[in-house]
């Protein structure tokens, strides 16, 4: 009866060494889910247009002010923004257990011999005990370390750190004592910006078409040796057709951006004049010093240095 009772109120030694070791291990995956469970909250449970469940990150909404020339070398206060995922910036980590050591008293209740094994039974006992006594001691200690996330998560927070484009919220042009420009000022301000800009457009315009035709017309020298000029004079002297039915393409299509160009030198011109204009409509006769292109007309030269 002693020996039924002392099994009753005792676990098997197998049984007590085996716990710690599991609690360590269910004890890791809990850590591990735990970054899981974070990366929910950092969002919206939502659903995609497949009907799966889906995280919909929080965003964080971030301005800040710099300052820039403009064209006319004028000080601009623009405020840019910027929308970063919470994901992005939060610190992301993880635990483990590194290392543990199990350490608490037991007493050996029972012994029962099975087979070739014995089984012995043990109760947890207090640490506080007589020099003398003969029991088994265990200590029970732990160790955590933290981990880094992993090479998966990274990527993704790499990615949404890589979308984060500052854009431009808003742009103040100030004067010379730092203040933003308003009434008159700043309208005659804003005129002068949006002729900059066509004039811009029409250059980028001009540009590419000047190189168009320019690397057509090296086709036209390397295949009859003259230039689009001399070979359209050419073929009027002697009322002669193309021979080369590609540099007949090549001729129509000179001729076709020649006009083109003409057109965009013709607007560049009217705009230089509205400039000058306004200039001395707003009493800035010098257009703030700054300097007109020149004629861009005089970049469609062939390899000969010929203008066409």
């Amino acid at each position: 009866m002693e020996k039924r009772r002392n099994r009753q109120n005792a676990v098997e030694l197998k049984d007590l060494v085996y716990a710690p070791l599991q609690a360590v291990s269910e004890a890791n995956m809990r850590l591990s889910s735990n970054i899981v469970d974070f990366l929910a909250s950092t969002g919206d449970m939502c659903a995609d247009d497949a009907g799966k469940p889906t995280v919909h990150l929080h965003t964080i909404q971030m301005q800040y002010q710099q300052l820039r020339n403009d064209a006319e070398d004028n000080t601009v206060a623009e405020r840019i923004g910027l929308e970063i995922p919470l994901l992005s910036i939060y610190p992301l980590s993880s635990l483990k257990v590194s290392k543990t050591k199990v350490a608490f008293d037991v007493e050996v209740k029972d012994m029962k011999a099975v087979g070739d094994s014995v089984k012995i039974y043990t109760q947890v006992c207090s640490k506080k005990q007589r020099k003398s006594a003969n029991q088994a001691r265990f200590s029970f200690e732990m160790e955590l370390e933290s981990i880094d996330i992993s090479e998966g998560l990274a990527r993704f927070v790499d990615t949404l750190n890589a979308q984060a484009t500052p854009k431009r919220v808003s742009s103040r042009p100030l004067d010379e004592s730092g203040n933003a420009l308003t009434g008159k000022e700043l309208e005659e301000y804003n005129q002068r910006m949006e002729l900059i800009e066509r004039e811009k457009e029409l250059n980028d315009k001009l540009g590419e078409v000047t190189e168009m035709i320019r690397g057509k017309n090296n086709i036209i020298v390397a295949k009859t040796g003259m230039n689009y000029d001399e070979y359209v004079e050419h073929l009027d002297y002697t009322k002669a057709e193309p021979e080369d039915e590609e540099v007949a393409e090549l001729c129509e299509f000179i001729k076709e951006y020649k006009e083109i160009s003409d057109d965009l030198e013709e607007q560049l011109s009217e705009l230089k004049k509205e400039k000058i204009a306004q200039q001395f409509q707003n009493g800035n006769s010098n257009g703030n010093g700054r300097q007109e292109p020149q004629n861009s007309r005089s970049r469609l030269a062939d390899s000969g240095g010929r203008r066409l």
